[in-house]
């Protein structure tokens, strides 16, 4: 069964297997922003940033407290972030923030890969040379090490960097699909990238940059989507390590009858 909802002009069609949103560009002005809308572009933020946890539970009369609106809007604003999967509706009808969940990691991954080689390669077919500069600033924001480097501070140039590669690529639909998938591996690597990498993988990460750049500005198109796809499984390498045990497989447990004074026990 789907049920179509209208909230502040943004027509939300859910279903038992799919969430459509349809936003007006008139919404993208800031102007034209209403109470919902502004929540939940703020609440979105929180939730991909982990100010707010995944699983914690949404409590809509706080939310509409601290954002001194009626409960209305909070709810417009729930259904939002449940359509891009970000919040979870429980059968009593509580609200969380949608648990991080691997049993469609590798689907995710799939899809990431391909478009992300996929704008690789429109960046190679339509590469607007005046741009140049543009793109070697924001690299050199990327590969900032030192004293001033942080995990936060990484992450947001990142996506600057991909957002940025995502609109030289000159396709509507390919910058569309790829910014979302960016927004949603960030918690990921939030809690497992960021931990888990050494300064060896960051000093790694920023060669195979600064390479990536250096062939799309040499056009070289095989080299390119060879270096994105080694950049993304050299990413996941370090999530996956994260997920090893840290030490119980390589404990030396002495067995009970050994165990001296295990007799008056």
């Amino acid at each position: 069964m789907q049920t179509l909802y209208k909230v502040d002009n943004v027509f939300v069609l859910r279903g038992v297997r799919a969430v459509v949103q349809i936003i007006p560009n008139q919404l993208k002005k800031s102007g034209s922003k209403r109470g919902s809308v502004q929540v939940y572009e703020k609440l979105r933020e929180e939730i991909l940033w982990l100010k707010i946890a995944p699983g914690s539970a949404v409590d809509e009369v706080a939310l509409a407290e601290r954002f001194a609106v009626s409960r209305t809007p909070i709810r417009e604003a729930l259904v939002l972030l449940a359509g891009e999967g970000l919040i979870q509706t429980l059968p009593n009808r509580t609200s969380i923030v949608s648990p991080l969940s691997l049993h469609n990691v590798g689907a995710f991954l799939d899809i990431y890969l391909l478009i992300s080689r996929g704008v690789i390669r429109s960046i190679l077919h339509n590469f607007d040379e005046s741009r140049r500069e543009e793109l070697k600033g924001a690299l050199a924001e990327l590969c900032k090490t030192g004293s001033d480097w942080s995990a936060e501070g990484n992450l947001r140039a990142t996506l600057t960097f991909l957002r940025l590669l995502a609109a030289l690529a000159e396709n509507e639909f390919q910058e569309k699909y790829y910014r979302n998938l960016l927004d949603m591996r960030m918690r990921a690597m939030i809690l497992h990238y960021y931990p888990n990498m050494t300064s060896a993988d960051l000093e790694e990460r920023n060669e195979l940059w600064v390479k990536l750049v250096d062939a799309i500005s040499g056009g070289m198109a095989q080299v390119a989507d060879h270096l994105m796809v080694r950049i993304i499984k050299d990413e996941i390498d370090v999530i996956l390590r994260s997920q090893k045990p840290k030490f119980g497989h390589d404990m030396e447990l002495t067995p009970p009858s050994e165990f001296s004074g295990a007799e008056n026990v």
